[in-house]
């Protein structure tokens, strides 16, 4: 699998999971904001989303009550760009996702690293196209999709020349239910796709989190609050700094304890296999000349001496020099 690069951050081809907080929604203006960001510095978060919409590009006004409830959620472009600022000189990574074809315009006066795209643009084909021709990462959530649709989108951006790839599981739910979430879906893409695979967890608590970078996933997204106010749709289903320290740091040690495709004893175990491991010990003092009987030996710890697997062919072999007891047993002892 290749890795792509987004900023300074490598994601996929065996590098160290990436992090992203979506803070969207999660504030009412530039203060509480910026505490967000330093929060999420503080946290080790890689990556800082923001979400770029106008509830009047967003959906029709008959789409329920949605539009009256995005007409509220309407970021200010100008702060929108402060902030945006603000992270880079943070030294984090920040994007933000459209909601319209329309938002590119001002996303690309932000000269973004990469783009997200949320579930619900995920099959938006001439949107995916125009994104694609920049040549840049597209981060492309799969909330909703099915593998068909996922792979007419990946295929539209690759026909323009762009094979900057990372694609979400996701589970458009808010919150999502644990039962439909199917981390399995994560190595499942892996094997289908060549891209590297993330998760964006909408799921209360950090548990999916933890397990979707066990399971391989490259980046992890979760919406991410400041732990002291409670504002924003999201928040219920957002972690506070100190839930996402204990997310990268159970990320780090799986990663660690993941290690590499393979089966063999660790050094430590090689050194440990002397103690640890049974051999062939004599079990009593045994003269030159004499042939091995089985009440004269015994499998044992310390693993110094023949292996076990040879136990009964030893039975009827000559000894060809004295033996004590509890000694293991070697070749050289026998004609």
């Amino acid at each position: 699998m290749k890795s792509i690069k987004i900023g300074n951050k490598k994601i996929g081809g065996g590098n160290p999971c990436c992090f992203m907080a979506e803070i969207g929604g999660n504030y009412k203006d530039f203060k509480e904001a910026k505490i967000l960001i330093d929060s999420a510095k503080r946290a080790g978060v890689d990556v800082i989303k923001f979400q770029t919409f106008e509830a009047n590009t967003m959906t029709t006004r008959n789409n329920g009550n949605q539009y009256e409830f995005f007409k509220k959620l309407e970021p200010d472009k100008e702060v929108q760009r402060q902030l945006y600022e603000y992270s880079i000189m943070k030294g984090m990574i920040a994007i933000t996702a459209p909601s319209h074809i329309k938002d590119l315009k001002f996303i690309d006066s932000l000269d973004p690293p990469a783009y997200k795209i949320g579930s619900d643009l995920a099959c938006h084909i001439p949107l995916l196209k125009k994104i694609a021709r920049t040549g840049k990462p597209i981060i492309l959530s799969t909330g909703m999709c099915t593998l068909q649709e996922i792979a007419l989108s990946v295929k539209a951006i690759k026909k323009e020349g762009n094979e900057n790839i990372i694609l979400m599981h996701c589970i458009s739910d808010y919150p999502a239910k644990i039962q439909e979430t199917h981390l399995k879906a994560i190595p499942f893409m892996k094997a289908l796709f060549e891209y590297p695979i993330g998760f964006s967890d909408h799921s209360i608590g950090h548990e999916l989190s933890i397990a979707a970078v066990a399971l391989g996933a490259n980046i992890i997204e979760r919406h991410f609050r400041n732990g002291i106010t409670q504002y924003g749709p999201d928040y219920h289903i957002s972690s506070d700094e100190l839930g996402y320290r204990r997310i990268i740091k159970s990320a780090r040690k799986i990663e660690l304890g993941l290690g590499e495709e393979r089966k063999r004893p660790s050094n430590t175990e090689l050194k440990n296999l002397k103690t640890n491991r049974v051999s062939i010990i004599a079990m009593k003092d045994i003269k030159s000349g004499t042939k091995i009987t089985e009440d004269m030996i015994d499998i044992r710890r310390p693993g110094t001496g023949l292996a076990p697997s040879i136990f009964d062919a030893l039975i009827g072999n000559k000894v060809i020099k004295d033996i004590k007891k509890e000694t293991p047993l070697q070749w050289k002892m026998f004609q």
